[in-house]
């Protein structure tokens, strides 16, 4: 939606009778088929178009985490990266990724310029929860007084990850999940996946297209089980067990996978509670008996699943703040477990 955006505001045929604007962000006021952009999306009418879809137009510019270090090199490996495959993920494996001060200082001095060739300049600063605090602070200025030649977005998954001056400063725009038909159905189009297969991935990713990409990847699928395992100890209170699960779980990933994995977990007891509140479709339930066991489904309905997910939503934070791993990782599930009450 940020690419379409970024070319509905740089469509030359979103503009009427040589208008100097769009009529509207959405086509408002514009005859479908005579300058809609959904018509022109695919680049077939317009140079901006066709160049914004293939992320190579002068004034969009385009932000991603990388790793600290040379992001000058690293930027452009994982746009090329994308400009292959949209929805690719991992091109670091497990180093820690950020937006940091200077992606945003890219940013600033991107905006100071009069758009190339466009009639805006265009940034989209994808996985936004990932900047640091210190680069957040830098945008609150840009936010504050963007350029009236620029549009500024924020892709997230998850917004309270972002400063509340940061929030305060934009426009929300939530998108509601997609529709695990639909989900798998993009699986098989564009995937090439089995019909079961991508139905059984759909019901786990629940709605998100992204979580179904990823779940193809053998190592994100690793991350998945080894959040369905730990669960299980958790509801079998293996406390002892746990304490080595912690020491395996931080020696295998980083910091932010181990947030991945918390999130994974979290997901995991969301279909609990779905479940205990018969709000839980029968691919759902699939997908809980095969992460949990059928014998544990009910000592799982038992527990205070709310709490659970906010405990496991504390120590991801502290993650963030680069608490150590391991033992953040213990003293969460010992406390989920309950051993040492």
């Amino acid at each position: 939606m940020a690419l379409r955006l970024a070319a509905r505001l740089n469509c030359d045929a979103a503009r009427p009778n040589g208008a100097a604007e769009p009529p509207g962000l959405f086509g408002a006021g514009v005859a479908r088929g005579a300058g809609d952009a959904a018509a022109c999306g695919e680049g077939s009418r317009c140079r901006a178009c066709g160049m914004i879809r293939a992320l190579e137009h002068a004034d969009l510019h385009l932000i991603y985490p990388v790793p600290s270090g040379d992001w000058e090199k690293d930027l452009p490996a994982v746009i090329e990266s994308r400009r292959e495959d949209f929805f690719a993920y991992g091109e670091f494996g497990t180093r820690a990724r950020s937006v940091g001060i200077d992606l945003v200082r890219h940013v600033i001095e991107a905006l100071s310029k009069y758009p190339f060739e466009g009639r805006r300049s265009v940034v989209v600063v994808f996985e936004a929860h990932l900047a640091t605090a210190e680069a957040q602070n830098a945008l609150l200025k840009i936010l504050e007084e963007p350029p009236s030649s620029a549009a500024i977005v924020l892709v997230t998954e998850y917004p309270d990850r972002l400063l509340p001056t940061i929030l305060s400063r934009c426009y929300e725009v939530r998108f509601e999940p997609l529709s695990n038909e639909r989900t798998a159905e993009i699986l098989e189009r564009f995937r090439s996946v089995e019909r079961e297969e991508a139905r059984r991935i759909a019901a786990i990713a629940q709605g998100n297209l992204r979580r179904a990409v990823k779940l193809l990847e053998e190592r994100f699928l690793g991350l998945w089980r080894d959040a369905a395992v730990t669960a299980r100890l958790v509801i079998d209170g293996k406390g002892k067990e746990l304490l080595a699960e912690a020491e395996t779980l931080a020696r295998r990933y980083s910091r932010e996978e181990a947030r991945e994995l918390l999130a994974e977990m979290s997901l995991i007891l969301g279909f609990v509670l779905r479940g205990r509140d018969g709000r839980l479709d029968a691919a759902g339930e699939a997908v809980l008996r095969e992460a949990l066991g059928a014998e544990r489904l009910g000592r799982a309905a038992e527990r205070d699943v709310p709490e659970d997910i906010r405990k496991m939503a504390l120590a991801s934070e502290s993650l963030r703040r680069n608490a150590d791993l391991e033992l953040t990782l213990a003293h969460l599930l010992l406390d989920l477990t309950g051993a040492w009450y």
